[in-house]
């Protein structure tokens, strides 16, 4: 029955006693949110079975109704989901196991949507991986974290791998995963990592290494075939984006940075998701990698401080940094981003953003911006998706295959009305945003160049602003 759900609330947007979401009561709104917006995966989900092959076919058919579920497929799309579903439920059985997640990868990517996904781990567990981990910079993909064998390799930029450029298998595996191609890049950078996954999708003839070439750290070429490790559902694994830290003491992989080394603020402290520091010319920097609580804060807590030394120390500008923020819940940051240009008392506020800003951490910034307006300066890269995309919904989980794709059921435009009350999700209309863009004003992408160095060309950028600034503002 949970199939059509969907369909019962394209129903209701035509209904002429359809309710607004704001005249409705505290319990009524919450009824009708979770009912259009937070509807579950069918029932039952399929149970773990033993034999590898009758796992993979019922994983196949229950992941069949997928494209019912999601409703940020384009009619054409869902159309071809839903023939590609048929297709892959009909040849379960008889795929390898990363031949199996990228179809399902492919099919969600169908909605050319970010939220709509696989979760990333399934390119990270479960499938050989070679030792080393990469990172995609402004100036090229370079290798920051290796097991001690490979620890030479450090700070290396892959050009080639298995004989093809990184742009061309880039470009080759961007049907994997949807939304932005700077969104898809960084879901399917670990996907670079393993030889079965390329083999799966035809651009490896090894499931069990991969040969690398490129440039090392000091411009001498290098070529190297590195065996993969089989992973299991239980192996170790991190984000990308913390990849930039350094690695613990006596941690199994190396890093390229060292711990202990003077580093810029936001690499300053690898275990906390919110920090506060001091910066030069009268400076705040918030830090805000998480919107929602963690083990070492309550948000609020943290948020209600930010804001308390905001108002105290009345900087000459304040820096917030949502660069490395994936999202989690905006309506623990909507109040403080609604606050902190009042509470900045007209100094400028720079916003650190970049593809790694993505979800709730973008309705933060957009919210900021749509309350500061030219009091906000956005520095950095552009956010992980567009002003206009899908999100909410659940997840559909397939146990014998170690995979969950997420679908999406609720609409957020944050560049011009959502007026539609059946697709926009409704938790917006008491949460408000509005902007017209929010691409950087001053572009500072991060390079390897620059990270080698120990250098923040985002924070650089706004000491540069502010000194010209407090030049000018002396000889006035």
């Amino acid at each position: 029955m949970r199939a059509i759900v969907p369909v019962i609330a394209l129903a209701l947007a035509g209904c002429a006693s359809e309710p607004s979401p704001l005249a409705l009561d505290g319990d009524a709104f919450e009824r009708e949110l979770s009912q259009r917006f937070h509807y579950g995966p069918p029932q039952p989900t399929p149970a773990e079975i033993e034999d590898q092959r009758a796992g993979q076919i019922a994983d196949a058919a229950y992941f069949a109704q997928f494209p019912e579920f999601d409703r940020a497929y384009s009619p054409a799309a869902r159309a071809e989901a839903q023939r590609l579903a048929a297709a892959l439920q009909a040849q379960a059985g008889d795929l390898s196991h990363e031949q199996f997640v990228l179809r399902v990868a492919e099919i969600a990517a169908l909605a050319d949507n970010g939220h709509t996904a696989i979760g990333e781990n399934a390119f990270r567990k479960n499938t050989p991986r070679i030792p080393v981990r990469t990172y995609q910079f402004a100036d090229g993909l370079h290798i920051l974290w290796a097991d001690p064998v490979h620890a030479d390799l450090l700070g290396a930029r892959i050009d080639t791998i298995e004989g093809r450029s990184v742009a061309d298998i880039q470009r080759a595996i961007r049907r994997y995963a949807g939304g932005t191609d700077a969104h898809r890049q960084r879901s399917l950078v670990a996907m670079l990592e393993s030889p079965a996954l390329l083999q799966a999708a035809g651009l490896s003839d090894s499931r069990a290494e991969l040969t690398l070439t490129g440039v090392l750290e000091d411009g001498r070429p290098f070529e190297r075939t590195i065996a993969a490790e089989e992973r299991d559902r239980s192996a170790w694994v991190s984000s990308s984006a913390r990849l930039l830290f350094p690695a613990r003491p006596n941690f199994r992989m190396r890093s390229f940075l060292a711990d202990g080394e003077e580093l810029p603020v936001y690499l300053r402290r690898r275990s906390e998701l919110f920090t506060l520091d001091d910066l030069p010319q009268r400076g705040v920097y918030i830090g805000l990698s998480h919107n929602a609580d963690t083990d070492e804060s309550p948000i609020a807590q943290f948020l209600d401080s930010a804001l308390a030394r905001v108002r105290g120390a009345r900087p000459a500008y304040v820096v917030l940094d949502m660069r490395l923020n994936g999202g989690g819940d905006y309506t623990t940051t909507y109040a403080f981003a609604r606050a902190l240009p009042q509470a900045a008392a007209g100094a400028p506020i720079y916003v650190l953003t970049s593809s790694w800003t993505f979800s709730a951490a973008i309705t933060t910034v957009a919210a900021l911006k749509d309350e500061g307006g030219r009091q906000v300066i956005i520095v950095g890269e552009p956010v992980g998706d567009r002003l206009d995309f899908w999100a909410e919904g659940g997840a559909f989980e397939l146990p014998n295959t170690f995979l969950e794709a997420y679908y999406a059921s609720g609409r957020h435009v944050y560049d011009g009305p959502c007026r539609d009350l059946d697709q926009c999700f409704w938790l917006n209309y008491r949460y408000p945003v509005r902007v017209r863009s929010l691409a950087p004003d001053i572009a500072a992408p991060l390079t390897f160049d620059a990270y080698r160095q120990r250098r923040d060309p985002a924070m650089e950028a706004v000491l540069e602003r502010e000194s010209t600034r407090g030049s000018n503002a002396r000889t006035r």
